[in-house]
């Protein structure tokens, strides 16, 4: 916590465990979850339309995770909202459309992918995924959130991807 937010608790006569509360989930271990999420489908090959099937793979298998604990609706909200927020920093989404006709479809993703570049597509979904791990964190806790997505990292993923948990109990 930063000194001026302790000195703002202190004015206000509030706790610094009060004032933590208040603090948003760290953003680094949510981009770390997002990444590893991709991670484990990169494609071999870094064609855009590789990028893209593999991102859409990374997103259905998150919406089917979290389809079980929020129900299909919840799990569009949450997916619709983290697209919303990630298109606000990355130009390469603007023509990238939330659809709800599958578990989960971001509609014009594989255009982007060619339009902008693989590396920018890629960017753009960890930024999606890494507005929900923050969405969900907001509305349930970042433990219990962070625990519910590493559920999403493939089977294959490496032992140590699955640790998240560990090193957020501190």
């Amino acid at each position: 916590m930063s000194d001026a937010a302790g000195s703002a608790s202190s004015r206000d006569g509030g706790s610094d465990e009060a004032t933590t509360r208040l603090i948003p989930p760290q953003s680094r271990t949510a981009e770390e979850l997002a990444r590893r999420l991709l991670a484990g489908d990169a494609p071999a090959e870094h064609a855009p339309d590789a990028v893209a099937a593999a991102a859409e793979r990374v997103c259905g298998r998150v919406s089917a995770n979290l389809s079980r604990w929020f129900g299909t609706d919840g799990t569009n909200a949450l997916f619709a909202r983290a697209l919303v927020r990630a298109q606000a920093e990355h130009p390469a989404l603007a023509n990238v459309r939330y659809s709800r006709q599958s578990a989960v479809s971001l509609e014009g993703l594989a255009e982007s992918a060619r339009i902008h570049g693989a590396a920018a597509a890629a960017a753009s979904v960890a930024a999606i995924l890494t507005a929900l791990i923050e969405l969900l964190s907001r509305l349930i806790g970042q433990d219990i959130a962070m625990r519910l997505l590493e559920q999403s990292l493939p089977a294959n993923a490496p032992t140590d991807a699955r640790a998240t948990g560990k090193e957020n109990q501190q």
